[in-house]
C-alpha cells in the first residue's frame, strides 16, 4: 500500500478529524478559567467575611505550591510523603484555597495540559493516596476534598 493510498484511508481520516477535534478543545479549554480556581476565590472572599484568616503570608502558599509540584517530578516517582506533610500544614479551609490560587494553574506530566491544583493530584495520585489527603484536611476540621 502506497502513503497516497494510506492516507486516503477511512481509519487516518477519523484519527485526523478526532486528532483535530481534541487540539481544538485543548486549544478553547485553556481560555476558560478553572473553576477550582474561581472556586477558591470565592472561598478566600467568603473566609475574610467569616473572620477565618490565612494562617501564613502569601509567599509560604506560593513555597508551599511549588513543593507539591516538585514532589511530582522527584527522581523515584511522586514523593507523596512531601505532599502529604503540606497539606497537614493546612489549619483551615482559606489556607487550602490560598493554596489553590497558589498553585495556580501548571503543566501536568507527560501531556501538554495545564491543571489546577486538584487536576495536578489527580494526575499524581491514586485514589487511596487522594483519599489520604482528604484524611489530613478532615483531621484539621477542613471541609475541602480532593
Amino acid at each position: 500500500m502506497t502513503l497516497k493510498e494510506t492516507l486516503k484511508s477511512p481509519i487516518v481520516k477519523y484519527a485526523a478529524i478526532g486528532l483535530g477535534g481534541y487540539l481544538i478543545y485543548r486549544v478553547v479549554k485553556g481560555f476558560i478559567p478553572s473553576t477550582s480556581l474561581s472556586a477558591a476565590k470565592a472561598a478566600v472572599n467568603a473566609g475574610k467575611k467569616s473572620g477565618e484568616l490565612p494562617t501564613y503570608p502569601d509567599l509560604q502558599y506560593k513555597i508551599f505550591a511549588d513543593g507539591i509540584y516538585q514532589a511530582g517530578y522527584t527522581i523515584g516517582g511522586t514523593d507523596e510523603d512531601a505532599i502529604y506533610r503540606i497539606f497537614g500544614a493546612m489549619k483551615n479551609n482559606t489556607d487550602v484555597a490560598k493554596l489553590i490560587l497558589a498553585f495556580g494553574r501548571r503543566r501536568i506530566e507527560f501531556s501538554f495540559m495545564d491543571g489546577s491544583l486538584p487536576e495536578f493530584l489527580t494526575s499524581e495520585l491514586d485514589s487511596d493516596e487522594i483519599a489520604q489527603i482528604n484524611k489530613i484536611l478532615a483531621k484539621n476540621s477542613i471541609s475541602y476534598k480532593f
